[in-house]
């Protein structure tokens, strides 16, 4: 009898995860730095090696928030009060502004702050490779899929490794950032040393999330953005 409660049970589940209108997801973003022991040893004076090791051994994990439907899904930071701590979150800092995308049209929007100045960003969709490694993620197998992502920052030009880890039974190709377009929900992201894993699933089977997309900000590509930086930190330096 027991047996038949739990077959009828994972029933029902999948049977809510294929017709489900629409969902969200907490994910939680954290720095994976390593050995701090680096820190410890390197050619820095200790007024800035003590602030970097106050600064990595405080990290907090930082929420947020993906709602999606089948058309559209939008990605942000989940607000809370502030305490002040004095201490500089990098998952954080890494995770700026408000992330769309819409499925239809195919287009994937970034919206930030940047130089005192909002942009909206067009971001270019991924391109993927599977792989048949998996793994559990709570009750979910989830499957590899590998990217690279090409940075530009004060040190220049750079190109990351992105490691995803995502779901069929969640039949949403969304994910966190400007990440989706898989075969399924993404659970598990590890974009260079930044890991953003989910926390709380919750499907609508229902009820459709309503997705406002952002529309505020100079219109821009990727490309544009990052050669609007690139001048902003060359005139800095002069």
């Amino acid at each position: 009898m027991k047996t038949k409660t739990i077959v009828v049970f994972l029933l029902i589940l999948c049977k809510l995860n294929l017709y489900s209108q629409s969902g969200q997801i907490i994910y939680e973003a954290e720095m994976r730095m390593g050995n701090l022991n680096d820190i410890r040893e390197a050619k820095i004076s200790k007024k800035t090696k003590s602030l970097l090791l106050l600064t990595f051994k405080n990290q907090e994990k930082v929420k947020y928030n993906l709602e999606f439907n089948k058309k559209e899904s939008i990605f942000k930071k989940v607000e809370k009060l502030k305490i002040d701590k004095n201490i500089f979150n990098i998952a954080e800092n890494k995770i700026k502004g408000i992330f769309y995308t819409n499925k239809k049209s195919k287009k994937i929007l970034h919206q930030k702050e940047s130089f005192d100045q909002l942009f909206l960003i067009t971001v270019p969709q991924f391109n993927w490779k599977l792989s048949q490694e998996s793994k559990k993620i709570g009750e979910y197998i989830c499957y590899k899929a590998t990217t690279t992502k090409d940075i530009e920052s004060r040190r220049g030009k750079s190109t990351i490794k992105i490691t995803a880890w995502y779901t069929t039974k969640i039949p949403f190709n969304y994910g966190p950032k400007d990440y989706n377009g898989l075969p399924g929900l993404i659970l598990e992201l590890q974009e260079g040393e930044l890991l953003i894993k989910s926390s709380l699933i919750s499907l609508f089977p229902k009820k459709e999330c309503k997705i406002k997309q952002p529309i505020k900000g100079k219109k821009v590509t990727l490309k544009e953005f990052d050669s609007i930086v690139k001048k902003i930190v060359l005139s800095s330096k002069r």
